[in-house]
């Protein structure tokens, strides 16, 4: 995964120089996370834990549950 491909670490598609599909933008809009990542006034660490954490649960947002 990186801001210069098309694959969202759920595995959708998503713009170029961007984090995360629209469908995983949407899903985590209230998680507090996101509002730490899109505050520019935050401290780095802060916005790198919060990406962190977003990515992660993108990675598993299509997953099954309750499985292998």
């Amino acid at each position: 995964m990186s801001y210069e491909d098309q694959v969202c670490p759920c595995g959708g598609r998503k713009e170029i120089n961007t984090m995360l599909c629209e469908g995983c933008e949407q899903t985590f809009a209230d998680h507090p996370s996101m509002s730490a990542f899109k505050d520019k006034g935050a401290e780095v660490e802060t916005r790198r834990h919060a990406a962190q954490t977003l990515l992660t649960l993108a990675r598993n947002r299509k997953q099954p549950r309750g499985g292998k």
